[in-house]
C-alpha cells in the first residue's frame, strides 16, 4: 500500500507540473558560439564532440566550423580512432559554461598521450552595415618557435622596430584589433629581432565586416615550408596562408607499362626538360613547380621526334607537394595531378593505393596479417579504387601484412600476396599496375614519398 501511495503522489506531482506548464529544465538566456582547433603535430584525425554528439573531425592545423549552443554547461570531448580498438579513445574532456554572445575556442595541443586544451573566449562582434573595417587576431601554435612578433601591414611598408601588432609566446592569442579593409602582408619574426624572419605571406586582400583568427603552425609533410598559417573566420571559412619562399612541388609517377620510359618537357617546342628517363613505377624527386596551370609534354626517353601525349595540370596548392600520375593504354595516355596526404601520424600507419591497371580497372584490396588466409569473412581494406584515381586510406597498427588484390566483389585473387611491413608513422603509397607479362594480373609497387 505504501508503494502505491508514493506512486500516486509522484503521478499527481507530474500532472500538476504538466497542467501548470512548469518544467524542471532550466531556461536558456541566449546562445554562445563554440569551435575547436587541432594543434597536435603528428596527431590522427580528432573528433570534436559536445557531450556525445559529434560536431566535427579535425586533422592537424584544422579548425572546426563554429556552432551556437544555449548558455548551459557542457562537456566538450576529443576522441581518436585507433585500429584494433572497438570504441573511440577519449583523449581529453573540457567542461565549460557557454556564455551568451561569446565565442569559445578549444585548442587541443601537446600529444594524444599527453594533451592540453587551451580555451580562448571573446565577444562575438556584431557588425553595422556602414562599417568598412574588419577585425583580426593572431595566435602562436608553433611548438618549434619561441616568442614571436607578428607584423600585419601594407605590403609596401618596410618592417619597423616596434611596429608589430602582437608579441606572442606559444599558446598565446592576441585580442581582436580593428583594421581598414585592404591588402596586407603577415610577417613573423623572432621576438625583438627583425633580422630573424620566420615567415612572410603573400599579400592578401581582407574584406570589411569579417572577424578572423589566424594561427601560426609548424608545417608537416603536407607543406613544403617549415611554417604555415591558418585563417578561420567567425562564419566558418578557412584559408591556408603560406610563405612563397617555399614553392609547390610535383613528383612524376609513371604508371603505364605501355608508355615505357619517358622524358618530360614543359614547352611544346621540347626545349625545357623537366625530368629525364622516367621509368615505370620509379618516381622522380619532388621538383619545384609554379602555382599556375601547366602543360607537360611526354616523349620517348632520349628522343624529341614525337610527342607521345600532353597533359595539363591545374595550379597546385601553394607551398604543397603533389604527385602527377601517368596512366592509360597505348595511344590513350593521360595524367592527373593530385595532392595526397603525406602527413605522418604517431598512432597509425597509413596505406593508400593509386590504380593505374588499365586491364583490371575495378578491383578490391585486402590487407591481412602475415600468412593469414583470405576468406569470405574478410572485408576489403580499400574497396574498389577507381581507375586513374587514388583509393581511400587504410589505417594500420605496426606489423607485418600481406596485401591481396581480388576481382571486384569476389575473392578471386589477381595479385599478391605482396608483403607489407609498417611501423607507426609510416605513410605508404602503393601503385597498382598491369603485369606486362600477364594482363590478368595486378602488380603492386611501393612509390611512397
Amino acid at each position: 500500500m505504501k508503494r502505491i501511495l508514493i506512486f500516486l503522489a509522484c503521478a499527481g506531482a507530474l500532472a500538476l507540473s504538466a497542467c501548470t506548464g512548469e518544467t524542471a529544465l532550466p531556461e536558456p538566456t541566449g546562445k554562445g558560439s563554440i569551435r575547436a582547433i587541432n594543434a597536435m603535430p603528428g596527431s590522427p584525425t580528432v573528433s570534436f564532440l559536445i557531450e556525445e554528439r559529434s560536431l566535427d573531425t579535425l586533422a592537424y592545423k584544422a579548425s572546426s566550423v563554429p556552432v551556437r549552443y544555449d548558455d548551459f554547461e557542457y562537456n566538450f570531448n576529443f576522441d581518436i580512432t585507433v585500429p584494433g580498438e572497438t570504441d573511440p579513445r577519449r583523449i581529453a574532456t573540457v567542461t565549460t559554461q557557454v556564455e551568451v554572445d561569446r565565442e569559445h575556442v578549444f585548442v587541443i595541443t601537446g600529444t594524444v598521450d599527453d594533451p592540453t586544451v587551451l580555451t580562448w573566449t571573446t565577444d562575438i562582434r556584431v557588425w553595422g552595415e556602414a562599417e568598412t573595417g574588419f577585425e583580426q587576431r593572431f595566435a602562436h601554435l608553433s611548438e618549434s618557435l619561441g616568442a614571436i612578433d607578428v607584423y600585419f601591414q601594407d605590403p609596401a611598408e618596410p618592417l619597423a622596430s616596434g611596429g608589430h601588432v602582437a608579441r606572442l609566446s606559444y599558446g598565446d592569442v592576441m585580442d581582436f584589433s580593428d583594421f581598414a579593409e585592404g591588402e596586407y602582408t603577415v610577417t613573423v619574426t623572432a621576438s625583438g629581432d627583425l633580422n630573424i624572419v620566420h615567415f612572410v605571406s603573400l599579400p592578401l586582400t581582407y574584406v570589411a565586416r569579417t572577424s578572423n583568427t589566424v594561427s601560426l603552425f609548424d608545417g608537416n609533410e603536407n607543406d613544403t615550408g617549415p611554417f604555415v598559417m591558418s585563417l578561420a573566420s567567425a562564419t566558418g571559412e578557412s584559408l591556408r596562408i603560406t610563405d612563397p619562399a617555399y614553392p609547390s612541388t610535383v613528383r612524376f609517377i609513371n604508371g603505364s607499362v605501355t608508355l615505357g620510359t619517358v622524358d618530360i618537357y614543359s614547352d611544346e617546342a621540347l626545349t625545357e626538360l623537366v625530368a629525364a628517363d622516367v621509368e615505370v613505377a620509379v618516381p622522380t624527386a619532388d621538383l619545384d613547380t609554379e602555382i599556375a596551370e601547366r602543360t607537360f609534354y611526354f616523349t620517348q626517353a632520349g628522343s624529341t621526334a614525337v610527342t607521345l601525349f600532353t597533359t595539363t595540370a591545374p595550379a597546385p596548392p601553394p607551398s604543397a607537394p603533389t604527385d602527377l600520375f601517368l596512366y592509360g593504354d597505348t595511344d590513350n595516355w593521360n595524367g592527373i595531378n593530385v595532392a595526397l596526404d603525406r602527413a605522418t601520424t604517431s598512432t597509425i600507419a597509413k596505406v593508400t593505393l593509386f590504380n593505374v591497371a588499365a586491364n583490371n580497372r575495378l578491383f578490391e584490396v585486402f590487407i591481412l596479417e602475415r600468412d593469414a588466409e583470405l576468406t569470405e569473412d574478410n572485408f576489403p581494406a580499400l574497396p574498389s579504387p577507381g581507375f586513374g584515381l587514388p583509393s581511400g586510406t587504410a589505417a594500420l597498427v605496426a606489423g607485418s601484412y600481406d596485401v591481396y588484390i581480388t576481382s571486384a566483389g569476389t575473392r578471386d585473387i589477381i595479385g599478391g600476396p605482396y608483403p607489407l611491413n609498417v611501423t607507426l608513422g609510416d605513410v605508404v603509397l602503393l601503385l597498382a599496375t598491369d603485369d606486362p607479362l600477364d594482363t590478368a594480373v595486378v602488380v603492386l609497387e611501393d612509390v611512397s614519398p
